[in-house]
């Protein structure tokens, strides 16, 4: 979380300055965070992760705007819209993380999804590619 321990301005500054700098040197980075809105604001591609393990990837605009994970769209479906004319139905994530030291066996979400099969506590799923420039690790 590069910029989570600093005031709003200066996060806004050190934000603009690195996609200032992207554009400027053709650079590519790796920005990591729990921040969904900072990812969208910095990046271009979105990589969900969920106990060390890629989940869902993508453009950022599509993954925001059509999840396919489960836990990808617990994630955005609880992110603040700044529209108060716009409601989103928020999707809760029940449950306990398990310990990264004991993963459970299939998919390591199960435990928490809402659209767990029987499948997905036996067999861990492989991120695919579903679409262009579109992958997801999920039995659905």
């Amino acid at each position: 979380e590069p910029v989570s321990m600093l005031d709003a301005s200066i996060r806004t500054e050190i934000l603009n300055l690195l996609k200032e700098l992207r554009r400027k040197y053709d650079l590519t980075f790796l920005y990591i965070t729990h921040d969904i809105a900072q990812a969208r604001y910095v990046g271009e591609e979105l990589m969900i992760m969920y106990l060390g393990k890629v989940v869902e990837r993508g453009p950022m605009e599509d993954v925001i705007a059509e999840p396919l994970h489960p836990y990808t769209k617990a994630l955005i479906s609880n992110v603040p819209v700044p529209n108060p004319d716009t409601q989103r139905v928020r999707i809760p994530i029940e449950g306990e993380t398990p310990t990264p030291i004991d993963l459970p066996e299939g998919c390591r979400f199960h435990p928490r999804c809402r659209e767990a099969k029987e499948q997905c506590k036996k067999v861990e799923p492989e991120l695919i590619e579903v679409g262009p420039r579109r992958w997801v690790a999920c039995h659905r």
